[in-house]
């Protein structure tokens, strides 16, 4: 069980914002009932940052490379697909979104070190939150090495999102220095980072959405206070306190009504309508992280990071019932961390 540590500042303003929290606690989901869970663990350099259910990774000696080759089948090119990144394998698997139990049908290592976040935006190319690299690299739709590279020099981005006119956005939990996070963004066709997003409380920035209107929206740790979320208007670089109610401030998505989807501080998923300042208009028993919904909103899907059952969960996004556990190509030293689909899902 990795060992809670004294380190500075971090470990000092988290205590405070969550006093009630204690102890160590081992990677991956919180169970279903589990009461809300929000701590940062530091062992051996790395850094686990469990906020609810939802986990964080960055930093630390277990940067995984995986150890075997990228491969897409032709099938992965022809069909709608899935895709679950892992963190600890250093790779991230290719599933037919139909199906049960699908067995992988690709996947992507090439590149790739302790991939987190994923985005696929409309042109069909997948963004990788390639955390321990300093990077974000993308893939286009059945290539087995990426096609470019992002720098995001001295930071972790373990979330990333695109916009309608290609603008790449990724949240970085914090850099190599330490607190705060922030968000870089690259403009369409640049490598290099084009502008920051900061905002005076963060410490520890986690997700980072962009809806249809190309608004960024950032979840995060802040300096005082329990987890909180800005928004950052198209265009602008000056935030706006979101004073949305009962969410976990995670990782989100945006579904086609331009509702804000979320977990909720009782493990559920929460569904919550503009303007986002209260509570959730309504909610589905489905648990896990990095909720991602398909084409016409009729299935969401989310990544079971639990060492002891590893699996990815499809749910009827209307009803909220399990359609479809995908076990294959995961394991206890290869969890899915988030999800992704192409066709794109909507925002």
């Amino acid at each position: 069980m990795p060992v809670r540590l004294v380190r500075g500042a971090l470990v000092a303003a988290i205590a405070a914002v969550l006093a009630a929290c204690s102890g160590g606690t081992p990677v991956g989901t919180t169970p279903p009932g589990a009461a809300p869970l929000a701590n940062v663990v530091v062992a051996n350099g790395e850094h686990v940052v469990h906020v609810g259910s939802q986990v964080f990774r960055f930093g630390g000696s277990r940067a995984a490379h995986a150890h075997v080759r990228s491969w897409v089948s032709p099938a992965a090119r022809i069909q709608p697909v899935l895709y679950g990144s892992s963190y600890d394998g250093g790779f991230i698997n290719i599933y037919p979104q139909k199906g049960s139990n699908q067995a992988p049908i690709g996947q992507l290592s090439s590149g790739l070190l302790s991939p987190q976040g994923m985005h696929v935006d409309a042109k069909h190319r997948l963004w990788v939150a390639n955390t321990n690299a300093f990077t974000v690299v993308g893939f286009k739709r059945g290539a087995a090495t990426p096609f470019i590279t992002l720098k995001d020099p001295n930071y972790f981005p373990i979330q990333v999102a695109v916009n309608s006119q290609g603008t790449v956005y990724a949240s970085n939990a914090e850099g190599t220095s330490g607190p705060p996070g922030n968000v870089t963004v690259w403009a369409k066709g640049h490598t290099k980072p084009t502008a920051t997003l900061t905002y005076g409380n963060f410490l520890i920035v986690l997700g980072v959405g962009v809806d249809a209107q190309d608004n960024v929206f950032v979840s995060y740790i802040p300096t005082s206070g329990p987890p909180a979320m800005v928004e950052f208007p198209a265009g602008s670089q000056t935030g706006q306190p979101v004073n949305i109610q009962n969410a976990n401030e995670g990782e989100m998505t945006f579904d086609s009504s331009g509702n804000l989807v979320m977990e909720t501080l009782q493990n559920s998923l929460g569904v919550w309508a503009p303007p986002f300042d209260g509570n959730p208009t309504r909610t589905m028993q489905a648990f896990g992280n990095a909720p991602t919904l398909n084409k016409p909103d009729r299935k969401v899907w989310l990544a079971y990071a639990n060492y002891s059952t590893p699996h990815i969960l499809g749910y009827n996004y209307k009803t909220g019932q399990l359609l479809d556990t995908i076990s294959n190509g995961w394991t206890a030293t290869a969890i899915p961390i988030d999800v992704a689909l192409d066709p794109p899902a909507p925002q």
